[in-house]
């Protein structure tokens, strides 16, 4: 996880936080705190932390980025909005894959600015569409 804070957010849900919280001190999630992603490729990311520049290398990323969308970040690798009042991003619903090809959307993020249309009691099927979106993707690379 690249977090730019000093801490797991107090915003993050209630019921989140502590396991969030625990699985980076246990060492099953990495995190690297007061950082900025910088860079995004098909094998790593960049970040920036206190201590410098670094690569991870990835196998895909998910932007969770929060109540307010980090639009700068989504425009950046592609992804492209609707003309509303709510800068909805553009992605298949079948899919949830952004108009610009391999990223996906899920939860809030997928409402733009209208952060009071997706939570996780509404956005559990995203995950599983990303997923077989995913696994045809490789079925067809495969095969081709």
């Amino acid at each position: 996880m690249v977090i730019r804070e000093k801490e797991i957010g107090q915003n993050v849900k209630y019921w989140a936080r502590p396991d969030i919280i625990n699985r980076i001190e246990e060492g099953s999630i990495a995190a690297f705190f007061e950082s900025e992603l910088k860079e995004i490729t098909a094998n790593h990311v960049t970040i920036q932390s206190p201590n410098g520049t670094r690569q991870i290398k990835n196998d895909y990323i998910l932007a969770m980025t929060g109540y307010q969308p980090n639009f700068k970040l989504l425009e950046s690798i592609g992804v492209s909005f609707h003309q509303d009042e709510f800068q909805t991003p553009i992605y298949d619903e079948s899919t949830m894959e952004a108009n610009a090809s391999g990223v996906f959307l899920a939860g809030v993020v997928c409402g733009g600015l209208k952060t009071n249309k997706w939570f996780i009691e509404n956005s559990r099927d995203h995950a599983p569409l990303i997923m077989a979106a995913i696994a045809k993707k490789k079925e067809l690379h495969f095969l081709g």
